[in-house]
């Protein structure tokens, strides 16, 4: 393993891309900032490059276009999803102020203290708990909605993939995870997919709620909607002191190479 470096607070982008139109946009942005991560080199590569495979792998579904029933609507869905994920950190990384769960994800990556793993929770939490249901009802307004919701979850199958790498290959940057994770495999199942599903559902609530309303009222529910997601973040940053114990056992033999930690999370 490469000797650590020590991560700065974001890197460099600049000037910020035009928002994506297409998904080989959204890859394309995406790899860009995770090269950028590389080579600074800042956390924030381990959520996207992440995401970028999952993002790959829709991509591959509608060009297959065996797996959901409106490849064009989901092709929209997925760019309008990532481009609330890249706006956000385009906002943040030249000195803007993203939404409150973006934030307090993206003022953890100077933090040395949590895990990998927890890098990782904090963008899914503010990108499925918060952008997933804006995104659906922002494509699929009004009684559009319910023509979408199978292949909403059919494209929550594939982000179900994040559940399985996060599973998998965190064993290779943190090995007491990995041991822990041998000892109760399916108690480790359990909550992670209790989370997404709970994410899940919890996107497709908000797409319901927003969908029927023009978006300019669309702005304080999505507010009050923000302060919970950046709630929950709070949780996945302090759970509390039987927990903190638990993380700092793990976080001893965890990789501090930050660039390494990215090239494993992406695979």
């Amino acid at each position: 393993m490469a000797p650590s470096t020590s991560p700065s607070l974001a890197p460099a982008l600049s000037p910020s891309p035009a928002p994506p139109t297409t998904i080989d946009e959204v890859i394309q942005q995406a790899n860009d900032i995770i090269d950028q991560s590389l080579r600074t080199p800042s956390r924030i590569g381990y959520f996207t490059a992440l995401y970028e495979r999952v993002t790959v792998n829709v991509r591959r579904a509608l060009i297959a276009g065996n797996v959901f029933q409106d490849n064009a609507r989901m092709a929209q869905l997925d760019v309008v999803f990532a481009s609330r994920f890249l706006a956000a950190w385009n906002t943040w990384s030249s000195g803007g102020t993203p939404t409150k769960s973006w934030k307090m994800a993206f003022d953890a990556l100077d933090q040395d203290s949590p895990l990998v793993l927890q890098h990782l929770l904090l963008g899914m939490n503010a990108h499925i708990n918060l952008d997933l249901g804006i995104a659906a009802a922002t494509v699929a307004p009004g009684p559009q909605l319910a023509a979408l919701k199978e292949d909403f979850h059919r494209i929550n199958a594939l982000l179900s993939r994040l559940v399985a790498v996060i599973e998998v290959e965190l064993g290779e940057v943190s090995p007491r995870l990995k041991r822990l994770e041998a000892i109760s495999p399916d108690g480790e199942n359990a909550v992670f997919n209790f989370a997404m599903d709970a994410a899940r559902e919890g996107a497709w609530l908000l797409a319901e709620i927003l969908a029927p309303l023009p978006q300019e009222k669309w702005g304080p529910i999505i507010e009050a909607h923000d302060q919970v997601v950046a709630d929950l973040g709070k949780l996945i940053l302090h759970p509390g002191a039987l927990a903190e114990g638990l993380i700092a056992w793990i976080r001893e033999a965890e990789s501090k190479d930050v660039a390494y930690n990215i090239q494993v999370t992406g695979g």
